[in-house]
């Protein structure tokens, strides 16, 4: 219970009040199974009632998006990189304004670096919820407050691209690392190093699993039990046949009632 009313807590603030009272289940409408996922863990989900399988229903990813019917998520600590996607659609846009960022450079950024793009004063950011060719959700950076999808990718001149292809193939002649992102940066510097790129990380794909069993184990709140009917013992014989004797005598008490009534009207007539 504690587990489950912190969850809800939690995607009660992510989204709207009148949709988070649409979808959020109340504890008493939740049922508790025990699923086996194709990564071989064993976790324990929660359905809206008893009849809805854990393998039919669709289950939220990290953005709250929906997932394929039948995946959730799972995190290893061995799971494999995050891919670049296509997006291959553009959703909701939203806005957030940061502070200013501090004088001394963070995030292991050299002064230089730091002073090129350091952001003197509150600055405000568009974010758009993108689908990508997974089917998962991301969010990406417009690359201006005032850009739209249709408004295509901000390229840079070509004499750019062309120095920063060569700064690129010196650095990974002499660093052999980073080779996850090199081909991504690659397609980057064919297409003009588009803004936004039309490509990104899906850091959900590493951690979505399969459902391939799954075990029920009972209410979230259990259910009071129906009180048992009792199963009819049959009485004893002898019991039985007090019961014959006593219907035979009543009803021959009745016979003789009848005879009677009808000896009266006989003699009436």
């Amino acid at each position: 219970m504690r587990e489950f009313e912190k969850a809800n807590v939690e995607l009660r603030e992510r989204l709207p009040p009148v949709v988070a009272m649409l979808i959020v289940p109340e504890a008493e409408q939740c049922y508790r199974w025990r699923v086996q996922l194709d990564c071989g863990c064993i976790n324990e989900v929660i359905t809206r009632g008893k009849e809805c399988l854990p393998s039919e229903r669709q289950w939220r990813g990290p953005e709250c998006e929906w997932l394929q019917r039948g995946q959730v998520l799972c995190v290893h600590g061995d799971a494999p990189p995050a891919r670049y996607q296509n997006i291959v659609e553009w959703g909701e846009r939203r806005e957030r304004t940061f502070p200013a960022d501090p004088v001394e450079p963070r995030g292991g950024v050299d002064p230089r670096t730091w002073a090129l793009i350091r952001h003197g004063e509150p600055h405000t950011r568009a974010f758009w919820k993108v689908t990508l060719a997974c089917g998962h959700v991301t969010d990406v950076i417009a690359p201006e407050l005032s850009w739209k999808p249709e408004d295509g990718p901000r390229l840079c001149r070509a004499e750019r691209v062309e120095e920063m292809t060569k700064e690129f193939e010196e650095y990974w002649a002499s660093n052999p690392t980073g080779q996850d992102h090199r081909e991504h940066m690659r397609r980057m510097l064919s297409q003009g190093w588009p803004s936004p790129e039309p490509e990104c990380l899906c850091y959900t794909c590493p951690y979505v699993r399969w459902i391939v069993a799954y075990q029920r184990v009972g209410w979230l709140i259990p259910r009071t039990a129906e009180p048992k009917r009792q199963s009819q013992i049959p009485p004893p014989r002898a019991v039985l046949e007090r019961r014959i004797r006593q219907a035979e005598a009543e009803a021959t008490r009745l016979r003789d009632q009848l005879a009677d009534l009808d000896r009266g009207t006989r003699t009436d007539g």
